[in-house]
């Protein structure tokens, strides 16, 4: 689990994750992953969190839409991983979002 601070000046991060297949599955990353979405914006006050992945990661894809955060962009073959082009999408949430999801829980 990462999360990086992208922009001190427009208070922008990033969260990133790798789990081992053995352990997917059980809501660890999503757990984790809003954890570090509570400390980017209540800990350290950031205004936008984006998660960057391969557009073909539909499990990523799910645990970001679970925390709340939307499709911002789809980069085509942005990335060249494996000996292949592949695309990435990009998700983000804002501060005001994530306050409000946070009094709907």
């Amino acid at each position: 689990m990462l999360l990086s601070w992208t922009s001190g000046e427009h208070r922008q991060g990033e969260i990133g994750y790798v789990a081992h297949p053995d352990h997917t599955g059980r809501g660890y990353v999503t757990e984790a992953a809003r954890e570090l979405l509570r400390l980017g914006f209540d800990g350290l006050g950031l205004h936008r969190i984006v998660g960057r992945l391969d557009a073909r990661n539909t499990a990523s894809v799910r645990v970001l839409e679970r925390l709340g955060m939307r499709r911002e962009a789809h980069l085509r073959e942005n990335e060249y991983v494996k000996g292949e082009w592949t695309d990435e999408a990009v998700y983000a949430l804002l501060a005001r979002e994530w306050r409000a999801l946070a009094a709907r829980a």
